[in-house]
């Protein structure tokens, strides 16, 4: 498989209520490759189902990498497979990792708030600001202490200094927590947030009330909103492929890249949730409703491209550059 890469899990751990920390080696014992915090990897689980999830693990560690996966009670497969089939001496492909969240390279302080299982890619930013002696404090939003991942490290490790940890609190509460950390943003300040939609908006809610500049915050969801998910209100469309000339009918109740297979025309995809972006695909003409996670609200509104996985048309017809 092209641009993938043969492991083995050599460790699996429970580290919080319902999250596994999976670690990863190569099968033929080679270095993996360098990355940066905030990236991902996909885990090819078998056919058609791939899933992202963000490195936690010491990212300057070349012999592994370390994911943590947390059991979805409405798992679509990826998040079940991890912990009920995946186990010490399995062997899956990953891809190469990619970075869609990286860190500000001149940040005088930042700001790192997580929800829930978004901490896993702020941990590994944590750990870096902290090894550099870089200015930053960590802002974590969890339903109890039973569900805090990488709690030793966070209370009384080498980020416990730097680590606040708010728990069980209700929506309301944690707009206020939220209202008196942002309140006053020193110059340079970087804000970085990860974790499910509801507590996102909360966050994006709270900064842009609290004047923080669209280009200082930071952020990537853990999983798509269920508008992007849902197709209920979808209507049909048609797509053009501006390569071939020919057009496709996307129906009410289907995807453009399901449209797409069923007529043969395959793409390449990865997640199929919106959220990693290998999907994006420029747009020539026709307007589109996007429901992805991955462009920024700047992308969306230029219309250019889109992320044909779960994104629609608002016109009757859109021509992409297939």
């Amino acid at each position: 498989m092209a641009n993938t890469i043969l492991v083995r899990v050599t460790s699996v751990s429970p580290i919080a209520q319902d999250i596994r920390l999976v670690t990863l080696s190569a099968v033929d014992g080679a270095q993996l490759p360098t990355y940066q915090p905030g990236s991902h990897i996909d885990l090819h689980m078998g056919p058609g189902l791939i899933r992202q999830y963000s490195l936690c693990g010491p990212h300057d560690d070349p012999a592994s990498y370390s994911v943590a996966v947390k059991r979805e009670p409405e798992s679509r497969g990826g998040s079940k497979w991890v912990h009920e089939d995946l186990d010490v001496g399995t062997e899956l492909e990953i891809s190469l990792p990619r970075n869609n969240f990286p860190m500000a390279e001149h940040a005088r302080h930042s700001i790192l708030v997580a929800g829930g299982i978004g901490i896993t890619p702020l941990i590994s930013m944590a750990r870096v600001l902290n090894a550099q002696g870089q200015s930053f404090e960590l802002l974590y939003f969890c339903r109890s202490s039973e569900h805090v991942a990488f709690r030793d490290e966070l209370e009384s490790g080498a980020l416990s200094t730097s680590c606040r940890m708010f728990l069980g609190l209700n929506r309301e509460a944690v707009a206020e927590a939220l209202r008196d950390a942002l309140s006053v943003r020193s110059g340079d300040t970087h804000l970085y947030l990860c974790g499910p939609r509801p507590f996102m908006d909360t966050v994006q809610e709270v900064a842009a009330q609290s004047g923080w500049p669209v280009d200082a915050v930071h952020l990537e969801y853990f999983g798509t909103s269920e508008q992007a998910i849902a197709m209920v209100g979808s209507r049909s469309f048609q797509v053009t492929l501006a390569q071939s000339g020919v057009t496709v009918d996307v129906g009410a109740d289907e995807t453009i890249i399901d449209a797409l297979r069923a007529r043969g025309i395959e793409v390449e995809t990865s997640c199929e949730q919106g959220v990693c972006g290998t999907c994006v695909t420029t747009v020539l003409e026709g307007v589109p409703d996007h429901r992805d996670c991955f462009l920024t609200s700047a992308e969306k509104a230029q219309g250019d491209c889109m992320a044909i996985c779960i994104s629609r048309s608002k016109s009757p017809g859109i021509t992409l550059d297939i």
